[in-house]
């Protein structure tokens, strides 16, 4: 193992690139805290002490016969006894009190016993503290006397030729833009002069391929470091920019494999593009590693899985033991660092730390950090439709075309390439195959994360099984626009391009706009906003359900059943009165209608007053609270194995790794458990979607402990977010 350690090391250490200055500072991991029971399972096997606790043990034999003996030789001795006592217990099956050894922890991390009790006292309540503060979107503001800004390249460049190159750019007079956490982006003409900053970021994200539709959501430009900037001045520093869209957060762009940035002295170095992966350097001290650990180690249980196959919340494919910190001055203080180095706009969008233990052999095979247990929007099945309508559309449009249009014969009515939605057997084997075809030459099924379902396709296909797209759409809706451009890329008739209609948009998705929206003006008019709405207030907006039944009651307050039948119907208003009390009472007849949605924000309007006046854009992409990007800290260094793998990376920093139990570690990117290092990596694309790619596990530790904490964040208040899916919080 320490061969690989020096193998990763070396290639950690290997970068051409710069180091950025800085201005500023398949199972889910269950989120659901059930009250910490403390594991008392006690290994047989033995074991001789570490070189290192060994050594500690016989700095303190020595420093404990000194007459004076200052407080840091005093918690020495603690410390070693405290190591002695644990491996002791762990493996040569001595009994001690727990309580003891875990206050002898406690007082060995290197605070004081009055330092450590302020840290992890209780903090109160969240919402009276910074941890609700927001950093409000600064948006670009449009200029109807601004003309249209001028693409200079064609096709997009990589943000080398940015990179280093202001000057170069200012004279040419061409400046750089890319869209959030993107490698690659176009030049448009432009000089400080010029202003029109709004335009010149539409121009750029248009030519992109970011829907303009959702432009007058609100544009925002940010520099290379995530900071947002709002004038011509800014924009002329480096020349080089990202467009934000709507809600959109901040994506780190990885730039490329070594390339290394350095944040309020902390190194953020990319291992790997795709999935987004990076190694962490200085972001904590040992101080407050052994803090965590000590702080955890008496909540420790099993670890539980968000899966429809666990049920009763653990599962095989997650061995380790993990517990969530309390909430403290210790862990807010790693939600308010976490969220300045991912550039989130509010520490409340960090969860308190997780401890995590692996021992030999125990792991969490792959996972991803996001959840998809609910189905919000309720339209997981609706692509089966779409695909109905295309097939109607595709049909009838071969019907319409001219008898000279050169169109191949196969597409033709009775041919295995007329779109026919009844036929579940050769015209959906036809054009799956189409489809493969296509994907074996780019790889699809690997770059989405989907090879299981590819080596499903195919297989049905080649046994001419009944009724594939069926149930494939069911869970792959996103596959049907490429199925759709395979046969178009063979009918190779323009007129047979189609251009899908955008669904209306769901009264939920409006609804978790609205809060984004709310706490924002809440915090923008800050001691403005009356009492009852600010965060401490009764009627805070919040994702939480409880919220949802707050505003249900304000619209039953505010309309009597008959006016309310005159609005949605009889049925529906003797529902509405009939669940007010039950969960996700709005968000459920809200993706009815959006009709629902607008009472409940007039309803609340009406009482916060016309400061709150929204406007419900045209357009908008579904937005719904999930987790967004992990950092996974290293709390100590394990003697082998106890690697974070991801499957879908094509980097390397050590290979031959074989993990008993676990085939995955072998696969992708392994990143060992350096201590002090930390991995960040995104759960969501800079888009802003879940990303299968982000797939990832745990090894397990071949020999010795692995301790780790995670430091989950969300695209939402944390505790919002996972109260709304129904873990607690």
């Amino acid at each position: 193992m320490k061969a690989k350690k020096i193998q990763f090391l070396s290639r950690m250490a290997t970068s051409d690139q710069p180091a950025e200055a800085t201005t500023m500072t398949k199972r889910k991991a269950g989120a659901k805290e059930a009250e910490p029971a403390t594991d008392t399972a006690e290994a047989k096997a033995t074991a001789k002490l570490p070189g290192k606790i060994q050594q500690r043990k016989d700095l303190g034999t020595k420093a404990s016969g000194a007459p004076k003996l200052s407080l840091r030789f005093i918690l020495i001795p603690i410390l070693v006894a405290c190591a002695v006592a644990f491996w002791k217990v762990k493996f040569q099956g001595v009994k001690l009190n727990p309580r003891v050894l875990l206050d002898a922890a406690k007082q060995s991390v290197g605070y004081s016993a009055h330092e450590y009790e302020d840290l992890f006292a209780p903090v109160g309540n969240k919402y009276a503290s910074d941890i609700v503060h927001i950093q409000t979107r600064k948006l670009l503001t449009p200029d109807a006397t601004c003309g249209i800004p001028t693409v200079v390249t064609p096709e997009p460049v990589h943000v080398d030729v940015a990179l280093g190159h202001a000057a170069t750019l200012r004279a040419t007079g061409n400046v750089f833009i890319a869209l959030n956490g993107r490698d690659d982006g176009v030049l448009v003409q432009w000089q400080p002069k010029d202003g029109c900053l709004y335009e010149l970021a539409a121009a750029a994200a248009t030519a992109l391929g970011s829907d303009p539709d959702y432009f007058p959501n609100g544009l925002r430009f940010y520099n290379s470091m995530g900071e947002p900037i709002t004038t011509a001045a800014e924009v002329d520093a480096d020349r080089l920019v990202y467009v934000l869209v709507d809600f959109q957060i901040w994506v780190w762009p990885g730039i490329k494999v070594g390339y290394t940035r350095n944040i309020d002295g902390v190194s953020l170095k990319t291992i790997s593009l795709s999935p987004l992966v990076f190694d962490v350097e200085a972001f904590f001290d040992g101080k407050e590693a052994d803090a965590i650990i000590a702080e955890g180690m008496n909540k420790l249980q099993r670890s539980p899985v968000d899966s429809k196959d666990a049920t009763d919340g653990y599962h095989s494919d997650r061995t380790s033991y993990t517990a969530f910190l309390d909430d403290s001055a210790f862990t807010r203080d790693f939600r308010r660092r976490t969220a300045a180095l991912a550039r989130l706009p509010s520490p409340a969008l960090s969860e308190r730390l997780q401890l995590v233990r692996y021992e030999a052999g125990q792991f969490f095979r792959k996972h991803e950090d996001y959840f998809d247990s609910k189905d919000f929007l309720g339209k997981k099945n609706l692509a089966v439709a779409d695909y109905k309508t295309w097939c109607e559309w595709a049909a009838a449009a071969i019907e319409n075309l001219p008898a000279d249009a050169g169109l191949d014969p196969a597409f033709q009515r009775d041919g295995p390439m007329f779109p026919n939605a009844e036929d579940t057997m050769t015209w959906q084997h036809s054009v799956l195959q189409a489809f493969l075809d296509d994907a074996a030459a780019t790889d699809f099924f690997t770059e989405h994360a989907d090879v299981e379902w590819g080596e499903w396709i195919k297989e049905n296909v080649a046994n001419r099984a009944n009724g594939i797209v069926e149930i494939l759409l069911e869970s792959r809706g996103y596959m049907l626009p490429h199925i759709v451009a395979s046969w178009e890329k063979r009918a190779a008739l323009p007129a047979l391009h189609y251009t899908a209609p955008k669904p209306p948009v769901s009264g939920v998705s409006h609804y978790f706009r609205w809060i984004r929206w709310t706490k924002e003006r809440i915090q923008d008019l800050g001691a403005d906003a009356p009492a009852d709405v600010q965060p401490t207030g009764a009627n805070y907006p919040t994702y939480r359900t409880t919220f949802e039944k707050k505003l249900v009651k304000f619209v039953l307050e505010d309309h009597t059943l008959e006016e309310l039948a005159a609005i949605v119907g009889l049925e529906w208003a003797e529902w509405l009165q009939t669940n007010q009390d039950a969960e996700n009472v709005l968000i459920d007849a809200a993706r009815n209608s959006v009709t629902f949605f607008e009472l409940a924000v007039n309803a609340w309007t009406k009482r916060a007053g016309d400061a709150f006046r929204y406007t419900i854009p045209t357009h908008l992409r579904h937005f719904e609270p999930n987790r967004f990007v992990t950092l996974f800290l290293y709390l100590n260094d394990v003697d082998e194995g106890g690697e974070t793998v991801f499957p879908y990376s094509k980097e390397r920093l050590v290979t031959g790794i074989k993990r008993s139990g676990m085939d995955e570690c072998s696969e992708g990117l392994a990143v060992p458990p350096l201590k002090l290092h930390a991995s960040l990596f995104y759960a969501q694309t800079p888009d802003n979607h879940v990303d299968p790619k982000s797939l990832h596990g745990g090894c397990p530790p071949a020999q010795g402990v692995k301790f780790g904490a995670n430091s989950f964040t969300w695209n939402a208040d944390a505790d919002e977010g996972s109260q709304a899916w129904g873990f607690g919080g």
